[in-house]
C-alpha cells in the first residue's frame, strides 16, 4: 500500500493510491457477498449466484465500493502525515482495477486549506481610529417621533390637500394613446405619487377634479410611462390628514416602559448599545482591511462555489422583497453579483482561522451553549433545548464552532489593536490634516 501527494497549483493536489493486492482480495470478497444477497441473476436463487458471476456482472459496482471503502481512510492519513487540511469533497480522477490480479490504484484530485504567510508582529499594535459619536436628546427625539407616525392615524377633513395627507384618488391615465384606470391611495409629498401628480393633487379638496399632461422621464419610477406621452385625469375621494396620539404614560405603556421618561431612557439605552456595537464592527472592519491589503491569501476554488451559493440564495431573496421577480434573472447573474463579496468573505474566513491558530485560541463547550443561547432567543423563542436539536439534526454544530472560532479571533485582532476615538465630525479634518502634512 502506497500513497504519493503531488501539489497540482496552488491549493490543488493529487494523490496517487496504490493498495496491496492480498487487502484487495478481501474487500473484493467482502463486497461480493454482499451484492450477492440481492443479486438477480438468471437461473440463480438469490444469494446463491457464484462469485465469478457477481464479479462479472457487477464489475463497476464493485469498483465503486471498493473507492468508498479504502480510498478514504488511506487519503486521510496521507493528507494528516503531510500537514495538510482538507477542505473540499475528494474528486476520484482515475481508477486503474485489475480484478484478476487484485490491482487496485487510483489518482484522487481534492484542495487544501492555503497556508497563510503571517507573524505575529503583522497583526500586533495595528493602528487604526475609531469614529465614536455621542447620543443626542435630539436623537432620542427623532425615535419618540417615529413610533408616534406609526401610531399615527388618518382622519377625514374638509379642506385642500397638502403635503402628509393621505388621499385616495379616482383616476384614468392615457399613456401614448393606451387608456387604463383605477384607484390609488397614497401619502402626497412621500414620492408615493408621480412628482407631476402628487403637485396637481396638492390643493385639491375632496370632489374636486383635475387634469395633468407631461413627458414622462426616463427614470425607472416611471415603469411602463418613461419617456412615453401622459395625461391623468383624477378626481379626489377623500382627504385625511395625519393625527398623532398625544405622547403621555399611557402611549409609553404600548412600548414596555411605565412613563414617557422611562421610554426615552430605553430608547437611549437602545441607542448607545447600537453606537457601542457599531464603534466595535468598525474597528474589526479596518482592522481586516489592513490586514488583507498586507496579506496574500489565496481563495480555495471549493470554499468559493459554497459561499457564492450561500450569497446568491440570500441576495434573490433580498430582491424578492424589493418586489424583483428573481424568476427574470439567471442564476448565473446572481452569482456574478455576489462573487467578489464572496471572495473577500472566503479570505476572512480563511485569515482568522490562521489567527486563531496563531493565537492558540480553542473554543470550549460553555462558548457553544452561549452561542446557541443567542440563538435560541433569536429564532426559537428562548429554548435552547430546541435551538440546539435544530442544529445537530441538520449538522451545523460544527459550522457554529467555526463561526465561533472566528469571532473569537477577530475580538483577539481588535484587542491587540493600537485604537484612537475621534469625534464623529471631526474625522475629515484628521484626514485632511494628514494629507496636508503629508
Amino acid at each position: 500500500m502506497a500513497c504519493t501527494l503531488n501539489r497540482r497549483e496552488g491549493v490543488v493536489y493529487e494523490a496517487k493510491i496504490s493498495f496491496d493486492p492480498e487487502k484487495v482480495k478481501k474487500e473484493v470478497e467482502t463486497i461480493c457477498k454482499e451484492i450477492r444477497k440481492s443479486a438477480k441473476i438468471p437461473g440463480f436463487r438469490p444469494g446463491k449466484a457464484p462469485i465469478n458471476i457477481i464479479k462479472k456482472q457487477y464489475r463497476n459496482l464493485i469498483e465503486e465500493n471498493l473507492v468508498r471503502a479504502l480510498v478514504p481512510a488511506e487519503l486521510d492519513n496521507a493528507v494528516k502525515d503531510a500537514g495538510l487540511t482538507l477542505i473540499s469533497e475528494p474528486l476520484i480522477e482515475e481508477i486503474n482495477f485489475d480484478e484478476k490480479n487484485n490491482n487496485f490504484d487510483c489518482v484522487v484530485v481534492f484542495e487544501v486549506k492555503p497556508d497563510i504567510d503571517i507573524k505575529p508582529e503583522d497583526y500586533r499594535g495595528i493602528k487604526v481610529t475609531r469614529t465614536v459619536r455621542k447620543i443626542t436628546d435630539e436623537d432620542v427625539d427623532k425615535v419618540v417621533e417615529s413610533l408616534l407616525n406609526r401610531e399615527a392615524k388618518f382622519e377625514e377633513v374638509d379642506r385642500p390637500a397638502k403635503s402628509g395627507d393621505l388621499v385616495e384618488l379616482e383616476y384614468t391615465a392615457i399613456i401614448d394613446g393606451e387608456e387604463k384606470g383605477g384607484n390609488v391611495v397614497a401619502v402626497l409629498g412621500s414620492e408615493q405619487l408621480w412628482p407631476e401628480v402628487d403637485e396637481a393633487v396638492t390643493g385639491k379638496k375632496k370632489g374636486e377634479e383635475g387634469e395633468v399632461t407631461f413627458t414622462a422621464p426616463e427614470d425607472e419610477k416611471y415603469g411602463d410611462a418613461a419617456g412615453k406621452q401622459v395625461t391623468l385625469k383624477f378626481k379626489v375621494l377623500s382627504v385625511k390628514e395625519k393625527k398623532l396620539p398625544e405622547l403621555n404614560d399611557e402611549f409609553a405603556r404600548k412600548f414596555g416602559a411605565e412613563s414617557v421618561e422611562e421610554l426615552k431612557s430605553k430608547i437611549r439605552e437602545d441607542l448607545e448599545k447600537a453606537e457601542r456595537e457599531r464603534q466595535q464592527e468598525e474597528v474589526e472592519d479596518k482592522v481586516v482591511e489592513h490586514l488583507l491589503e498586507k496579506v496574500e491569501i489565496p481563495v480555495p476554488l471549493s470554499m468559493l462555489k459554497v459561499e457564492i451559493q450561500a450569497q446568491a440564495e440570500n441576495q434573490a431573496m433580498r430582491l424578492a422583497q424589493f418586489g424583483v421577480d428573481v424568476k427574470q434573472i439567471s442564476a448565473r447573474t446572481i452569482a456574478e453579483m455576489v462573487k467578489p463579496t464572496a471572495e473577500k468573505t472566503v479570505k476572512v474566513k480563511l485569515l482568522l482561522e490562521k489567527i486563531a491558530e496563531l493565537e492558540g485560541i480553542e473554543v470550549s463547550d460553555e462558548d457553544v451553549e452561549k452561542e446557541i443561547e443567542k440563538l435560541a432567543e433569536m429564532a426559537f423563542g428562548g429554548d435552547a433545548v430546541l435551538a440546539r436539536q435544530s442544529l445537530e439534526e441538520r449538522g451545523l454544530i460544527p459550522m457554529l464552532k467555526q463561526d465561533v472560532l472566528r469571532q473569537k479571533a477577530l475580538d483577539r485582532l481588535v484587542e491587540l489593536a493600537e485604537v484612537e476615538e475621534v469625534e464623529a465630525g471631526k474625522v475629515t479634518d484628521k484626514v485632511e490634516t494628514e494629507e496636508a502634512n503629508g
